[in-house]
């Protein structure tokens, strides 16, 4: 086999050398092992813009045991029909569901704003479009607020639940949601900054309000280059 010079940066051969030393391996079996995986990603009709988030989400699913090949579809039926016949339960058990989220996301993504700028590379669990965070800094008596907007294309229903996920998650970053509404396909979210679990609240975060009402129908620089010879 022919061997090729290949130049890269600096940075990146420095990053190559540290974890092929890690795992024991040398620089050229390393750099070609993980060639060889990007190539056969490209292969099959991939990309590179594939590669981290489908690790990201795949591991994320393994710390909160999820099932990522469960069809979309047949949660959406399942949540629909259980919304009918107890609300109560299935939105304490969506904000249970976004509050363990929430305590692998913050690992990854400490604050908020990481969180809203990491969730474009990550598959979403409530299917958002777009979500917009704007932070009120707190007063003297005051604690810090934050408005969060998630914009979807979920039903009704399941917007309602997936509002209840993003609280859950909310709470992880020590936010306690003060206002929700769900309207024409958006959740909207008012939360303060609640450093402590209020007294009272159980494993399953703060109870539900009282069986809810129907959510709203109508939504519809140059750089120095190393060698590498893989």
């Amino acid at each position: 086999m022919t061997k090729q010079d290949v130049y890269i940066e600096s940075n990146t051969a420095q990053s190559l050398a540290a974890q092929a030393s890690s795992r024991g391996k040398t620089l050229y079996s390393f750099t070609n092992e993980i060639l060889d995986v990007a190539l056969r990603v490209f292969g099959q009709g991939g990309n590179a813009n594939e590669i981290f988030p489908a690790w990201k989400t795949s591991r994320l699913s393994k710390d909160i045991e999820g099932a990522p090949f469960l069809p979309r579809s047949l949660v959406w039926k399942m949540v629909e029909r259980l919304y009918r016949s107890d609300p109560e339960w299935l939105l304490g058990e969506w904000f249970e569901a976004g509050r363990r989220l929430g305590d692998r996301l913050r690992v990854l993504h400490p604050t908020l704003e990481d969180l809203q700028a990491g969730l474009s590379g990550l598959q979403s669990l409530i299917a958002e479009r777009r979500i917009e965070v704007q932070r009120k800094p707190g007063g003297k008596e005051t604690q810090p607020e934050i408005q969060l907007r998630v914009f979807t294309d979920l039903t009704p229903e399941l917007a309602t639940c997936g509002g209840r996920f993003v609280e859950g998650v909310l709470s992880a970053y020590s936010f306690r949601s003060t206002e929700s509404r769900v309207k024409a396909g958006t959740i909207e979210i008012a939360a303060v900054y609640s450093p402590t679990r209020p007294a009272g609240d159980d494993e399953k975060g703060p109870k539900p309000r009282a069986r809810p009402r129907h959510p709203d129908p109508s939504h519809s620089r140059g750089r120095k280059s190393s060698r590498v010879n893989p």
